[in-house]
């Protein structure tokens, strides 16, 4: 009885806990965002899909020739990583500015911290699900069938993103205390672009190469891309996407009990 109290205490004061359960507060203003940002558009957050759109089949196309590549392969495999890493790049780039862009709602709702973060996280997947819309349509168009692969496609997903939330909660804490970190991270994403698995095809590096076996982005690419494609990602993709979550969560949740009282004073 004790122990369930303890149990139930905990969650009640936890920040995260607390967060979740304001699932309706951050989905709206996750919509309001949307909606805002595209007001007196035609068609809204689809200018996004459109740009990628063209992006994937003028780059797919171009590189398939340069890279002498067959274009129903390449093309279907760029398209499908630039999907991936749009949702990805999106939000590294937007945590560190992420409490001070909100700092109104921080100082004077006391609104929690982490409300905040699922709230840009949850606008992003839905900038992510109008995307899908490039994949469907390089389905269609390539004649490319469904099987029930592509249903890993979700957990992939979800420990995905369970690990840019991990990566999120550490990157605005030090974004809000260090406003240098938003340039240097700038950098660095595009940096990871270059070395991840994006525009080029994993079997172009040898199995053992260290830009695939320490970058969690390749196999955060993998968890998603593999079976959109028609394969089951790799096992070490599965056991490398638990453990970096193991390790950002820890991170986060240390550096989130120590300093999440100092954001408001940040921001």
């Amino acid at each position: 009885m004790a122990n369930y109290s303890n149990v139930k205490s905990w969650a009640k004061n936890n920040d995260l806990v607390e967060a979740l359960k304001a699932y309706d507060l951050w989905l709206f203003l996750a919509w309001l965002d949307i909606r805002l940002r595209y007001r007196r558009s035609k068609i809204g957050p689809l200018w996004i899909t459109l740009s990628m759109t063209i992006f994937c089949l003028t780059l797919g196309t171009v590189y398939s020739k340069l890279l002498n590549v067959d274009v129903e392969e390449y093309l279907p495999f760029l398209s499908v990583s630039f999907v991936i890493w749009g949702l990805i790049s999106s939000l590294l780039l937007e945590f560190p500015n992420l409490y001070v862009e909100n700092s109104p709602y921080i100082k004077d709702m006391r609104i929690n911290p982490l409300t905040i973060l699922l709230r840009g996280v949850a606008r992003n997947i839905v900038v992510f699900a109008h995307n899908m819309l490039i994949i469907a349509g390089i389905y269609i168009y390539f004649d490319l069938r469904l099987s029930a692969v592509v249903l890993l496609a979700i957990p992939g997903l979800i420990l995905v993103v369970m690990n840019l939330v991990a990566i999120g909660v550490s990157l605005s804490i030090i974004g809000a205390r260090f406003r240098d970190v938003s340039q240097i991270n700038q950098s660095l994403v595009q940096v990871l672009f270059f070395l991840s698995p994006i525009m080029w095809f994993p079997r172009l590096v040898p199995a053992d190469s260290w830009i695939l076996r320490l970058n969690p982005i390749a196999y955060f690419l993998d968890l998603i891309r593999s079976p959109l494609l028609g394969s089951a990602p790799s096992l070490s993709s599965w056991g490398a996407a638990a453990a970096t979550l193991i390790v950002f969560s820890s991170a986060g949740a240390l550096l989130y009990q120590k300093k999440n009282s100092q954001i408001p004073l940040w921001v």
